[in-house]
């Protein structure tokens, strides 16, 4: 028997109470490629940024890509499921909304002025996870278990060599910057816990995080005459562009992601996204013929096994009967 993807029949009657899974093997499975589907994405997004594919445009006509394209795709979702959206607690919307939404790109953005990009795409999706496990813990009153612990312990350590390969200046606007990053990681694991509450299907959680930020950006716009001036930039980088930001991340990376959660739960799902410095390394390897250092080398390795354990993969595959790990407590 298998159990779809779609809302709980039981809502939690407490905004602490963690909504319980039901999922069979094969819908593991899948979420588990869904999140690997995501991190190859947020690596190839990175991946540009790095290599300053996005160089030629402003902050406004790439954010206009991320949420107004997707946005536009997805509004006929928004108003034919409008009433199971707006059923969802306002915290949990605003958490999905602030969490990934216009404040998480727009302060992304504004870091990636000041610090490397290579240590935003380490700093932000590396240290998610941790975010996410505390605020499990603190808030939601999860358990944790020594595994998760020590997986966790193991991406941090690795997360800390790849940064060290790269250069750490502690003071100044670089300083300034990786603290930023920080700050977005945060707000990405209050986007993943908010998703996981918010009991939403996939297409619904990104029809929330794209059509009211595509709306807010067309009005400010219009109101401010801020218009897009592609003339000068080559149609082959915009229009990449358009696919990158609009179509890969905002609507693929945005479904992936939700489908994953649904799946796996926050914390598994948090912690294989912390694979896309990995990857995105292991793509400068292979098609830009980067060279890389041993204490890198290193670092791959600790974050590649500290993700299998706090994900709970080889936990799983002995018992594949059980349903998420991160659902320690049931409604009420």
């Amino acid at each position: 028997m298998s159990y779809p993807l779609t809302r709980n029949a039981t809502a939690p009657r407490r905004l602490t109470d963690v909504l319980p899974q039901l999922t069979t093997p094969n819908v593991r499975l899948t979420g588990y490629a869904a999140a690997l589907a995501t991190v190859l994405i947020w690596s190839c997004y990175f991946l540009s940024l790095r290599f300053g594919a996005l160089s030629p445009l402003g902050t406004f006509e790439l954010t206009l890509f991320r949420f107004a394209v997707p946005g536009l795709i997805l509004l006929p979702c928004f108003i034919h499921r409008r009433r199971q959206i707006l059923a969802v607690h306002p915290l949990w919307l605003s958490g999905i909304l602030v969490g990934a939404g216009l404040p998480f790109f727009l302060l992304s953005a504004h870091a990636m002025g000041l610090a490397p990009v290579v240590q935003g795409s380490t700093l932000i999706p590396g240290t998610a996870p941790l975010f996410v496990t505390a605020l499990a813990v603190m808030i939601f009153r999860q358990p944790l278990t020594r595994s998760r612990l020590a997986g966790l312990a193991s991406v941090v350590a690795g997360i800390l060599c790849m940064l060290a390969a790269t250069g750490m200046d502690i003071g100044g606007a670089v300083f300034q910057g990786q603290l930023m990053f920080l700050l977005c990681s945060l707000c990405w694991a209050l986007f993943t816990l908010s998703v996981r509450q918010s009991g939403l299907a996939p297409l619904e959680t990104a029809a929330v995080l794209t059509v009211p930020s595509g709306v807010l950006l067309i009005l400010y716009g219009l109101a401010s005459g801020n218009g897009i001036d592609l003339g000068t930039v080559p149609a082959r980088e915009w229009l990449l562009q358009l696919v990158v930001q609009g179509v890969a991340v905002g609507l693929g990376a945005g479904f992936l992601y939700g489908y994953a959660i649904r799946a796996l739960g926050a914390e598994v799902t948090s912690a294989i996204g912390s694979l896309t410095p990995v990857c995105a390394t292991l793509l400068a390897m292979v098609f830009l013929h980067e060279s890389v250092e041993l204490i890198t080398l290193l670092g791959l390795s600790l974050v590649t096994l500290g993700v299998i354990a706090a994900s709970g993969l080889i936990r799983s595959c002995k018992q594949p009967d059980r349903t998420a790990h991160d659902i320690p407590n049931k409604p009420e």
